[in-house]
């Protein structure tokens, strides 16, 4: 998922940044409230398992996941919900949520007020990465469904003053730009059929940072259609312990991204269309 993700979301003229744990708990939270074909094509594409099955999983990943105070990672999710007396959501929906994804439940009246209340909560949630989520509701907008990820982490080996030098960095089009480049040693080198990489950790081994290259004769595009999550999963499986040189650019990045055209070109197309969507379980109107 986290793969074909990636490889949709691309389009070889912007750099990408997206989450698919996240994008993945927001649609399974989604997928609790949807039946027949919506909810199979939501289970196909999150991995073909059923939306049960799929609860159990990301709760037991999530919970499995470590955070301390050098590498925080915190995971919040929420169901805000109109104060409308024509819209009855079922309980058994928000319960689902409530009990594998530990969503937190609003109760709003979606105006202005709402709207800053929704970035406040999403602003808190990402460590005051994410300002600003949402500039408006739609009259027609009845729930949200909210799923935030903040990771932050020191660096095992940290980058002292010593290890940044000025370089060039070559993009995608040839073009040679003047940046700033943290120069390391690493020592796990990651091989694939048309490219190479190496992993640095973060602070107390729990997670690390995975880079990958291209070879000079494959260009950036056929090399990202080449991936699948079962060869980048071996890769990482795989590395060798290696003395690796390497060279980072020094950089800041944001990212925003709609989702719906990536998601219907994945399969999952009945939830994007008015007169084929079929949540039921999430509610209805009365």
């Amino acid at each position: 998922f986290a793969v074909k993700l990636f490889q949709k979301s691309a389009d070889g003229k912007n750099n990408v940044m997206i989450s698919p744990l996240s994008v993945m708990l927001a649609l399974a939270m989604t997928a609790n409230g949807a039946e027949g074909q919506t909810k199979s094509q939501a289970e196909t594409l999150l991995g073909g398992k059923s939306i049960y099955e799929l609860n159990e999983y990301l709760y037991a990943y999530v919970k499995g996941l470590r955070s301390d105070r050098k590498s925080r990672l915190s995971i919040a999710n929420s169901v805000w919900i109109k104060n409308d007396g024509n819209f009855d959501v079922k309980k058994a929906f928000l319960q689902k949520n409530a009990d594998w994804y530990n969503a937190s439940m609003y109760r709003a009246d979606f105006d202005n007020s709402t709207v800053s209340d929704i970035n406040r909560w999403v602003d808190a949630n990402t460590d005051g990465m994410i300002k600003k989520m949402i500039d408006s509701l739609g009259e027609d907008t009845v729930m949200l469904l909210i799923n935030a990820i903040c990771f932050d982490a020191e660096w095992e080996e940290i980058y002292k003053d010593k290890d940044i030098k000025n370089g060039k960095f070559t993009d995608i089009n040839g073009k040679k730009q003047d940046v700033s480049m943290m120069h390391s040693t690493e020592s796990a080198y990651i091989t694939l059929d048309n490219g190479v990489g190496f992993t640095k950790p973060y602070a107390n081994g729990n997670y690390s940072f995975a880079a990958l290259l291209p070879d000079e004769n494959t260009s950036l595009a056929d090399f990202i259609a080449s991936l699948s999550g079962e060869k980048l999963t071996n890769a990482l499986k795989t590395k060798k312990h290696a003395t690796v040189y390497t060279a980072i650019p020094k950089f800041s990045f944001d990212y925003e991204k709609e989702m719906k055209d990536i998601l219907i070109g994945l399969g999952m197309s009945n939830a994007f269309d008015r007169n084929r969507a079929d949540f039921s379980g999430i509610g209805k109107y009365t």
